[in-house]
């Protein structure tokens, strides 16, 4: 896979766990692991009579995230992130939350990058005129049809429970999770680095989701989470060289063909 298109997957992923994973700590009053608060949003606006738009909130956000963690219909999840990113990042400017609005811009930076790398399908959004829309390249990438159907189902079951149950949301949760992945290690061009890399991604998910276990056993979770993406990155940054060395050779052995 080129390193492009990995490094769009791996955004993706990081994106549609952190939004799905941050509407279920909502629903749950902070009973299920996540990135980014506020964990208790519903409790903090009921007594303004906004409980309701919470909620809301919430589920949107897992929606946007398991349609992008879905890869079949994440192109229209980060649509839908943008609003919510934009709005964020103007919540905590507005009130004047120290840090977390250099954070939120990150959020966005990445949310509009991936849309970028659809560009050749949303051109069309500023130029109708354009003769033709190519598919967009993730779903020229993620060819199944049912995984991202089961990434979808499980995200409804664990909003559902969520409301009702909050200890048995993690079930539908690690599914979602689940399906996520083993549609995302149906691509073929995936080698050896880039599904290790994929594997410990997941791991890190898992790990801050089941946040409790790592205290129990004395891990800090967001150092788990920060360790393992910083393993990712020097991996990925190997990828890239191996991809760089890989190229000139066969630059290489194109010039010798020439020359002979």
């Amino acid at each position: 896979m080129a390193r492009k298109d990995f490094l769009a997957l791996l955004t993706r992923l990081f994106l549609g766990y952190l939004f799905l994973s941050s509407g279920l700590c909502k629903l749950t009053e902070g009973h299920f692991g996540q990135l980014m608060g506020p964990h208790l949003l519903i409790q903090w606006l009921t007594p303004y009579k906004l409980g309701g738009f919470a909620v809301f909130i919430a589920v949107s956000q897992i929606a946007s995230g398991a349609l992008v963690l879905s890869q079949r219909y994440s192109l229209l999840g980060l649509v839908m992130l943008v609003p919510m990113n934009l709005g964020m990042l103007a919540v905590t400017i507005s009130q004047n939350w120290s840090g977390t609005p250099y954070v939120d811009t990150v959020f966005l930076a990445m949310n509009l990058g991936l849309l970028l790398y659809e560009w050749d399908t949303l051109r069309f959004f500023l130029f109708p005129e354009a003769i033709s829309v190519d598919y967009p390249r993730v779903n020229r990438l993620f060819r199944n049809r049912w995984l991202p159907v089961g990434v979808l189902l499980s995200a409804v079951a664990a909003t559902g429970t969520a409301f009702y149950e909050a200890s048995l949301t993690l079930v539908p949760a690690t599914l979602c999770f689940g399906f996520t992945y083993a549609n995302v290690y149906t691509n073929r061009s995936l080698d050896g680095l880039d599904r290790l890399m994929l594997a410990l991604s997941l791991l890190a998910i898992l790990g801050v989701t089941y946040y409790e276990w790592l205290i129990s056993v004395r891990i800090v979770p967001m150092f788990f989470f920060l360790a393992i993406v910083a393993l990712i990155l020097l991996l990925f940054l190997v990828s890239m060289y191996r991809s760089w060395i890989r190229t000139r050779r066969e630059e290489a052995a194109g010039y010798v063909g020439v020359g002979d």
